[in-house]
């Protein structure tokens, strides 16, 4: 048996020295720390809506339901407001109703666009002192729903469905003005749409005729056709994406700060021929001016039930998806960033930032609590998801742990050429 000489024993530990610290940027950082809040302990989890927005000194609104269980035992919804200013909660009943949208104008105050008690679609205004509260449209559906946007002017303009048609209403005056945007006769449109206005007050709508549903595995999970719709020219123009038809969740539509679209779709496949299970991957869509550029943001994971896309002050995406294994991703300027997160739901970014995300902690159709979570994420590095950053802790270990192994092996050293 051949013996090692005393320089080779001491390079050997060199080499698995530097093997160690190799392997350090492999070692995975820890899941994002949530510092969260209990906005309000009776809130109602009817149709999971609780929209988050955030006011120029980043400080977060929430529009929610809450339920009332009237004398004769029949249950009222109720719109909801929630703000932070800095020390605690502040709450306010607005109407009876269903929550379907929020957003703030210059000046921090809050609009809420919602389902009113009697079906109508309705709009709520803070003016500073009383809610300004306005019927859109007095044939909306108990199946519809809508979004508000704010243009430059700071006039209200909404995108809704009442099931069959999707419409478009803006505020001139005191009037209403809607318009039909698209029609279809022998689809319905599922109760779902994004909306959005760019800095020239140009609205895009994204919706589809057609809805995501299982299929048999011998027909396969098919595409829904997702199309947006656009004014121009004082005309409607609508137009199939020009993106692999998505089999799952679309929309989650943001505009960035040069009017650019991003949006978020998700395709479902089955694990193999014999498996009933769903998989699901996350594309990520921006428009570059002429087209769109699509891009994986992770794949093979759990059916997710919902997903929430947000744009930071550089315009990067982040994005927050609920499902039995919640994720949470970013953009580092050149790569996809995964962190564990145990907190999902609808998700804005601050000027420094910072994830907020408004959430209700219960199963579907039963009171209770509107979850409020804050955390800051790691610093973007652009490193893949597969080699994701070290921490300062983690590289002081591993500078220990080499030092460590040098001095063994100095010392081993020492000891052979003793002997020799």
């Amino acid at each position: 048996m051949n013996k090692k000489s005393p320089q080779s024993a001491f390079f050997s530990l060199i080499l698995l020295s530097m093997l160690l610290f190799h392997l350090l940027p492999v070692i995975a950082g820890s899941a994002l720390s949530w510092n969260i809040q209990t906005v309000d302990e009776s809130a109602h989890t009817y149709q999971s809506r609780c929209p988050i927005a955030l006011d120029s000194k980043g400080l977060p609104h929430i529009a929610y339901n809450d339920l009332r269980v009237e004398p004769n035992r029949r249950q009222t919804g109720l719109v909801m407001y929630a703000n932070w200013n800095g020390t605690n909660w502040k709450t306010q009943q607005i109407a009876k109703g269903i929550t379907l949208s929020l957003v703030l104008d210059d000046n921090d105050q809050p609009h809420i666009l919602y389902k009113g008690s009697l079906e109508p679609l309705m709009y709520a205004s803070w003016t500073g002192s009383e809610w300004d509260i306005q019927i859109v449209d007095p044939n909306f559906t108990s199946y519809g729903s809508g979004v508000v946007a704010l243009d430059s002017q700071g006039n209200p303009h909404v995108a809704y469905t009442d099931g069959i048609t999707v419409k478009y209403a803006v505020l001139n005056g005191e009037e209403w003005t809607v318009q039909t945007v698209a029609q279809y006769e022998d689809v319905e449109i599922p109760p779902k749409l994004s909306f959005v206005l760019d800095k020239n007050d140009t609205p895009y709508i994204m919706h589809s005729p057609s809805s995501y549903v299982y299929f048999p595995q011998d027909v396969g999970i098919q595409a829904i056709n997702v199309t947006l719709a656009t004014y121009q020219n004082s005309s409607w123009k609508i137009q199939p994406l020009s993106l692999p038809p998505p089999t799952g969740e679309y929309g989650s539509l943001v505009v960035d700060s040069k009017g650019g679209l991003h949006s978020i779709f998700t395709k479902h496949h089955y694990v193999s021929s014999e498996s009933k299970t769903v998989l699901s991957t996350i594309l990520y869509a921006s428009w570059n001016g002429t087209g769109w550029d699509m891009q994986t943001v992770v794949s093979d994971i759990r059916l997710p039930y919902s997903m929430s896309l947000a744009l930071d002050s550089r315009d990067y995406p982040h994005i927050i998806c609920s499902s039995n294994e919640p994720v949470y991703a970013s953009w580092t300027g050149t790569a996809w960033d995964m962190q564990a997160t145990d907190v999902s739901g609808y998700l804005a970014v601050d000027a420094d930032g910072n994830l907020h995300v408004s959430y209700l902690a219960g199963s579907p159709m039963v009171v209770t609590s509107l979850m409020y979570a804050t955390a800051t994420p790691p610093t973007p590095t652009p490193t893949p998801y597969s080699e994701p950053q070290s921490t300062e802790q983690e590289i002081i270990i591993g500078v220990a742990l080499v030092l460590a192994v040098i001095a063994l092996g100095l010392g081993l050293l020492l000891y052979l050429i003793k002997r020799k």
